[in-house]
């Protein structure tokens, strides 16, 4: 049965916390075994948001999470995949994009991403 997704951004944020304790107790092998569980949980999510994406953003998105930085916004329920704008890659400034799903599986794109935003 697979979980809802705020199950699943749930479960990956209690994760991300387990990591933030155990980096204070330099316990790298605990700290292993967690993100491996993130790991997990990040190709579900990434799963269900290409199944959901429009063809816009499936056509420049990778077919696996391996290579992004991925972030949670826990105050509007939003799982972030951010790459570099592959319409940038060639100049020296450096843009990025992200790639959102929110628990009711709403795929956006934020062309020129900001961490803050």
């Amino acid at each position: 049965m697979e979980l809802s997704l705020s199950n699943l951004f749930t479960k990956w944020n209690e994760l991300n916390s387990e990591v933030s304790e155990f980096m204070e107790q330099f316990d790298f092998n605990s700290i292993k075994e967690i993100r491996t569980k993130q790991r997990e949980i990040e190709d579900q999510i990434y799963s269900i948001l290409l199944k959901n994406a429009p063809n816009e953003i499936k056509e420049i998105i990778p077919e696996t999470c391996d290579e992004l930085e991925i972030g949670y916004d826990s105050n509007n329920d939003v799982f972030y995949y951010v790459m570099i704008d592959p319409q940038c890659e060639d100049n020296d400034e450096i843009k990025l994009i992200a790639i959102t799903i929110d628990a009711n599986k709403t795929v956006d794109l934020i062309k020129d991403f900001k961490e803050n935003e």
